[in-house]
């Protein structure tokens, strides 16, 4: 079972598998997009009737965007600890250019099975079966 979409999108902590981390970008990119839209055709209007409003508008949207930008700044560094890079990671995202590249990659690579030093797996899947030596000194998997 897959981490839920819209948990943990404000915790600095825990993990967030790639189909999750891939639908919350969609949902926040989605809904951005369908607000500009809509406000788009009001603040055309409102900029030549009443300057002032406008402003407010402007630095309304800014303060969404920015908070929609930290959201998906700890969902990135949330999907980081997933392959068992730290969070910090996540910044590589603002870097122009590679930012792009290495955004697109973490949606590709593969969490680590079962716990590490993050947490726990958020596919809740079980620790990978450890190898033990035979008498003959060959491994075996149990």
């Amino acid at each position: 079972m897959s981490k839920p979409v819209f948990s943990g999108y404000f915790a600095f902590s825990g993990r967030r598998n790639r189909k999750s981390y891939f639908l919350y970008i969609a949902a926040i990119a989605g809904a951005i997009y369908i607000l500009f839209a809509i406000t788009n055709p009001y603040l055309e209007r409102l900029k030549y009737l009443d300057e002032q409003k406008y402003d407010h508008m402007n630095i309304l949207l800014g303060i969404i965007f920015i908070i929609a930008c930290v959201s998906l700044a700890i969902a990135a560094a949330q999907r980081c600890r997933d392959f068992g890079w730290t969070g910090w990671a996540a910044l590589i995202c603002a870097i122009p250019f590679v930012g792009w590249i290495f955004a697109l990659a973490i949606l590709f690579i593969p969490g680590n099975v079962g716990a590490n030093r993050y947490g726990p797996d958020p596919l809740g899947a079980p620790e990978p079966p450890a190898a033990s030596q035979t008498q003959n000194g060959d491994a075996e998997i149990s």
